[in-house]
């Protein structure tokens, strides 16, 4: 069978007519033309919805229409504004109270010094005349938790401001006019004036018998005594003090304080008299010898601020020239200036450092001709964490945030200490160092715990010599070092002594006075603290106690610790 045989008859047809010329789009074969009909009477969207399911049309819910919003007037503002900030305020001190309340309370400040308020005793008195609730307020203002943490935090921020030089810091510096703090030194210091004059007359007749008498003892001590005309430490001098005085400001440098110095050449000739008046009272027979320390000032300050500050060397040379040639001047100021480059100075406190202290004895011990123990036999102790009273006094974070190393050094040849009060009563035996390692800020108090005592150091030596010290609290470093060198030693704050101090040297044989203060003192108030105690007359009472006791023996007891 051939391909046209095998053609459907209906397409045969469909070819001829298109053969015959017959327009083939308009040409619908009759069975679709009426499949095509029935599709047209089909309504395709129904079958498109009854096939495929069509989601209803979810409706917008609908919004209510937004009320007119009605501004707040400024008293309904304000009034709303102080609702809110008391009720955060409320919290906050409701917390605060809560804390103070609950949090344990300190009993003392490490950062201060000082032991904090105590909550005090109730008495019925006390309570009617208000001082009891006046107490409590003080304990409870006295004593916040976490005090120091606060004092710390307040010093960082207080670090944001102050004064400030290049990159120096400076506290409380100022200057009073000469003629008002001469007219305030006269007022302070008339007993002093009036023994200058005693004093000079005992001057020119130690003068006259010291040229009459050129032995060569004589010719050693004045050698001994000699005092540089230049200052040795290469320092800038400062102000005169005709100019005007320098106040006790605070400079802070590289981490370390320096304490300015004012001074007076006045008050430290009145110094350099009353020492011959000492010297004049006790005779040929006690050595008396006068030791001027200087403070770190005169060290260590940078010379472009030297006018801040006058110049200890001119000062402690002015006392130097007005000593009678029967006392021997002990110079430490040149020795010191030697070892500038050695901690002799603390950083962070007023006072000098233990190795300051111990050149210093040294320097005394040559002098005063006596044994002496070289430092390698002490055992040395540290301290660390030490932040003294230079942070006290400025709250400068530089100082508390660096700070230093406290060191001590202990004798290794035994001794015995005893504790008087300022009468010189009671007599307990204790330990010389105290520890302080719990207070770090007062670790200077290491050497015998302050200065409102009288102490008596008893030691292995057998020379015959009772030493006598008459000093602040800067002496008080030097004692560990002469308990090699003398038999006996007493240690005398001629700030709390309550005794006329002639008579107590004459009662104990003492050999040897020696005067170890800082030239704040030699040269400023507290020098008026050495004629007083010379001169010093004991009340009524005093005297009938006194009486009692020697009419009883006499006997001081000893009550070991």
């Amino acid at each position: 069978m051939t391909n046209e045989e095998y053609i459907p008859k209906r397409l045969k047809q469909t070819d001829t007519a298109a053969a015959d010329g017959a327009d083939n789009t308009e040409y619908v074969p009759k069975h679709a033309s009426a499949e095509v009909e029935e599709i047209n009477e089909i309504d395709i969207s129904s079958v498109i919805a009854a096939k495929v399911p069509v989601e209803p049309q979810k409706k917008e819910p609908e919004v209510p229409a937004e009320p007119e919003k009605k501004e707040l007037t400024d008293e309904q503002f304000a009034k709303r504004l102080n609702k809110v900030t008391s009720a955060v305020l409320g919290s906050a001190v409701a917390v605060l109270v809560l804390l103070l309340v609950v949090l344990e309370r300190p009993e003392r400040s490490i950062i201060e010094q000082r032991p904090l308020a105590e909550f005090p005793k109730f008495t019925v008195s006390a309570f009617f005349d208000g001082s009891y609730t006046k107490d409590i307020s003080e304990w409870f203002t006295d004593t916040v938790p976490y005090r120091d943490d606060f004092k710390k935090v307040n010093s960082n921020l207080a670090k944001l401001f102050g004064v400030r030089v290049d990159d120096v810091k400076f506290h409380g510096v100022g200057v009073i006019e000469s003629s008002e703090e001469e007219s305030s030194e006269e007022e302070e210091s008339s007993e002093i004036e009036e023994s200058s004059e005693e004093s000079s007359e005992t001057e020119e007749s130690s003068k006259e018998e010291s040229s009459s008498e050129e032995s060569s003892e004589q010719s050693e001590s004045s050698q001994e005594s000699s005092f540089p005309e230049d200052d040795p430490a290469d320092r800038p001098n400062g102000i005169e003090m005709e100019e005007g005085l320098v106040t006790n400001g605070i400079l802070v440098i590289d981490n370390q304080g320096i304490m300015l110095y004012g001074g007076s050449l006045k008050v430290g000739q009145n110094y350099a008299n009353i020492v011959n008046n000492y010297k004049k009272q006790l005779g040929s027979n006690v050595n008396v010898y006068s030791m001027v320390i200087p403070t770190s000032v005169a060290y260590y300050l940078p010379e472009k601020y030297a006018s801040y500050t006058a110049s200890q060397f001119k000062n402690i040379k002015n006392i130097h020239d007005h000593l009678s040639g029967d006392v021997h001047d002990v110079d430490v100021y040149s020795v010191l200036a030697k070892h500038t480059d050695e901690p002799i100075y603390t950083r962070t406190d007023h006072h000098w450092a233990a190795l300051g202290a111990y050149y210093a004895a040294e320097e005394f011990a040559r002098v005063a001709g006596v044994p002496f123990a070289d430092i390698s036999t002490y055992q040395k102790v540290s301290v660390p964490g030490y932040v003294g009273t230079l942070y006290t006094y400025t709250k400068d974070a530089d100082l508390l945030n660096n700070p230093e190393d406290f060191v001590y050094y202990k004798p290794s040849a035994p001794f015995d200490t005893y504790y008087y009060n300022t009468s010189y009563q009671g007599g307990n035996k204790g330990a010389f160092f105290i520890d302080f390692t719990n207070m770090k800020g007062s670790l200077y108090c290491t050497f015998m715990g302050g200065d409102a005592k009288i102490v008596r150091l008893e030691t292995g030596v057998n020379n015959g010599r009772k030493l006598i010290v008459l000093k602040e609290s800067y002496g008080n470093a030097i004692i560990p070092f002469l308990t090699s060198s003398f038999e006996e030693i007493y240690v005398v704050d001629i700030r709390y002594f309550e005794l006329n101090v002639i008579d107590f040297m004459r009662q104990h044989g003492i050999t040897d006075v020696l005067f170890a203060n800082c030239a704040f003192t030699a040269t400023g108030p507290n020098c008026s603290h050495f004629e007083r105690i010379r001169t010093y007359k004991a009340s009524p009472a005093q005297s009938s106690e006194e009486e009692n006791e020697e009419s009883s023996g006499g006997v001081v007891i000893r009550v070991e610790n």
